[in-house]
Formats: C-alpha cells, sequence, structure tokens
C-alpha cells in the first residue's frame, strides 16, 4: 500500500468510526454490547492515529522510527509537526487505550462515556483527516531529527 492510499484508508476508517461515536453520544444509557462497540472505535481511532504518526515519520524519512505510539506523537510535537492540543490529546488517547487494553478489570466505563458524551474524540478524528502538508523547514527537521 503506498502512503497515498494509506492515508486514504486512515480517512475512511476514521469516518467509518466517527458515525458510530457519534450516535453513541446522543445516547444516555449503553448496553454492554455497544460500551464493548464503543471500546473498540476509541481503540480504532488511537491504534489508527498512532500508526499515521508512524507512517509519516518513515515516509519524511526520519532516521528514527519510535516503536511506542506515545513517542511518534512526543517526535512530531518536537518537530512542530502537531500542535499543544493535538500533542495533548493524543497522549490521553493513548493512555486510555491503554487502560481499556491492559487495566480492563479496573477500567471504569463512565470515563469513556464523559469521553464520548463530550465527543472529545474529534480532535483525535481531526488529526486522522488532516492533510499532510509540511514546510521545507519541518521536513528538515524531520530528516534530521536526533542527527544534532
Amino acid at each position: 500500500m503506498t502512503f497515498q492510499e494509506y492515508l486514504l484508508k486512515t480517512i475512511i476508517v476514521a469516518n467509518e468510526e466517527l458515525e458510530i461515536l457519534d450516535e453513541m453520544s446522543k445516547k444516555e444509557n449503553w448496553s454492554k454490547i455497544e460500551i464493548r462497540a464503543v471500546k473498540n472505535s476509541m481503540q480504532v481511532i488511537v491504534e489508527n492515529s498512532i500508526g499515521k504518526a508512524k507512517r509519516i515519520l518513515k515516509y519524511f524519512n526520519c532516521p528514527v522510527v519510535p516503536q511506542k505510539g506515545s513517542d511518534a506523537f512526543e517526535f512530531m510535537y518536537d518537530m512542530g509537526l502537531i500542535e499543544d492540543e493535538v500533542f495533548s490529546t493524543m497522549k490521553s488517547a493513548i493512555g486510555l487505550r491503554n487502560a481499556m487494553i491492559h487495566d480492563y478489570m479496573n477500567f471504569n466505563d463512565e470515563i469513556l462515556k464523559n469521553v464520548v458524551t463530550l465527543k472529545k474524540y474529534s480532535e483525535i478524528i481531526s488529526f486522522l483527516k488532516s492533510d499532510i502538508e509540511y514546510s521545507s523547514i519541518q521536513l528538515k527537521r524531520i530528516e534530521n531529527f536526533f542527527l544534532n
């Protein structure tokens, strides 16, 4: 899959998950199946965002492509590719995803309901749908990251 095909697929998946999350944001009481659907949608958009961040770094020849998702966004932030709000949102989203996956026995579904009701996933969707347009200075920052 080419980089452009990947970006297009990212948008398609984001739109599919957005439809589910927007529908669920309007509901007050969720069934167990709906909770699982929302958890899955949130996991998909966070994983999709991590994948996009890593692919961007790799595509633009970053000498170090991180293994951890949170590191990918930290790199992008340090390079000036994303703003404070996106960085903060993605760090929080990755933490939420980690809690849902790794601490599922203790995970509080009310946190998830709050995130969805307040549509806090919107910034993640915006990142997934955003065009990749970087200045020559930003491209140099990517290529020279950690080489200074």
